[in-house]
Parts: C-alpha cells; sequence; structure tokens
C-alpha cells in the first residue's frame, strides 16, 4: 500500500514540475500618447516628499519588526503606540487572551520567561541512584 502511494505521489509532482507555466497578464495600454500640459512642478516640493518617504521607512523599529513577525499588531491607545496578539490557551475551548504592551514591555517579558525557563532548566534534581 505504502508503495502504491509512493508511487502516485512522485507522478503527481512530476506532473506538476512539467506543467505549463501559467500566461504573461496582459499589460496595460497606454491611456494616450499626448499628455496633457501639466502645471509647473516645483523641485523642492518633490524632493522633500521623496525625502520624507523615504525617513518614514527608514524610521521603521527593528523590534517592531520582530514584534510583527511573532504575531502582534500595533493599536494606539491614548497615544501610545500598543503591540497587540491573541493567546490561546491549551485545552480550553474559551477563546485566548489579548496580550498588549508597549515594545519595552514585552521584551521585558520576554527576558523575564526566559530568565525564569533556564533557572527551572539548571534547578532541575537528578537522581544520584541511591
Amino acid at each position: 500500500m505504502r508503495l502504491v502511494v509512493g508511487i502516485f505521489a512522485f507522478i503527481g509532482a512530476g506532473a506538476i514540475a512539467l506543467a505549463d507555466p501559467p500566461p504573461p497578464t496582459p499589460t496595460q495600454p497606454a491611456a494616450s500618447t499626448v499628455a496633457p500640459p501639466a502645471a509647473p512642478v516645483e523641485a523642492p516640493s518633490t524632493a522633500s516628499a521623496a525625502s520624507t518617504s523615504h525617513d518614514a521607512a527608514a524610521a521603521v523599529d527593528p523590534r517592531e519588526k520582530m514584534l510583527k513577525a511573532r504575531g502582534y499588531h500595533v493599536e494606539m491607545r491614548h497615544g501610545e503606540k500598543l503591540y497587540c496578539r491573541s493567546e490561546e490557551v491549551l485545552g480550553s475551548r474559551v477563546p485566548g487572551k489579548k496580550i498588549c504592551g508597549t515594545a519595552d514591555e514585552l521584551q521585558d517579558r520576554e527576558r523575564s520567561s526566559k530568565d525564569m525557563t533556564e533557572s527551572a532548566q539548571r534547578m532541575q534534581l537528578n537522581p544520584t541512584g541511591k
């Protein structure tokens, strides 16, 4: 039975590998070849707009990236930026609880839980056999 399933899996993978690639998506044609006369654009305003978008992209906090990767989302409460996520309770059908905190609070919570785990592992009593 395992052999039959393995053969079917191999054949299915080969069929997927040999399938034709999807056709390219058509590009949208240009709306018009003649552009209407545009208002003069000031160079300093476009330069400042480009620099502010660049500054905003560069200002992303690495801790914020890390928290978003761990499933947190940003919420603003009373003008303060909080990171929240829902944590399920194992073995329960009750919906999980919502954990929120600032980046510093969440980092301290993680550090303390890691320290508690390490200390519990260090204090583990092994039987001596006597």
